[in-house]
């Protein structure tokens, strides 16, 4: 266990915002997901390779609380935390602020891993939950979204 927080910066597009501006809600979903691919590819999971495998990751449930709005132009940083992992599942928190450091957005959800051609949970290899729980804090207690 670790103190160790994996960021993924993103930059608020056009494309990311409705017609004044604003970060169009369902887009804070697309800035953890490609948080949490960054955060697969450095343990050397990439989601093509999975894929090429009959393997991947799959959401089971999502609870989200939005706090402020993100603007065009915003350089964002997405935090992604795990706070429980299984064999075949874990459990991530993540936090999305702005470049003035405020708290935007923040997300939780549950991922299982999948056979794909079985449609099943399957085992992730040791080297994936050892990966994983280097980024699982002391304290978990605190980590998650009220809504």
């Amino acid at each position: 266990m670790s103190n160790s927080v994996f960021t993924h910066q993103s930059r608020v597009y056009y494309e990311d915002t409705d017609a004044g501006g604003i970060v169009y809600y369902a887009n804070y979903l697309k800035f953890c997901e490609r948080a949490r691919t960054e955060w697969l590819r450095g343990m050397g999971m990439a989601q093509s390779t999975m894929l090429e495998q009959k393997q991947g990751f799959v959401i089971k449930s999502i609870k989200g609380n939005y706090i402020s709005s993100a603007k065009l132009d915003d350089l964002l940083t997405v935090t992604c935390i795990p706070t429980k992992v299984g064999f075949t599942s874990l459990k991530i928190f993540q936090q999305v602020y702005n470049q003035r450091q405020e708290l935007l957005f923040e997300f939780e959800c549950s991922i299982a891993f999948l056979d794909m051609e079985k449609k099943k949970p399957a085992k992730m290899s040791n080297e994936a939950k050892a990966y994983i729980q280097k980024f699982i804090p002391e304290d978990v207690s605190k980590l998650e979204v009220k809504i």
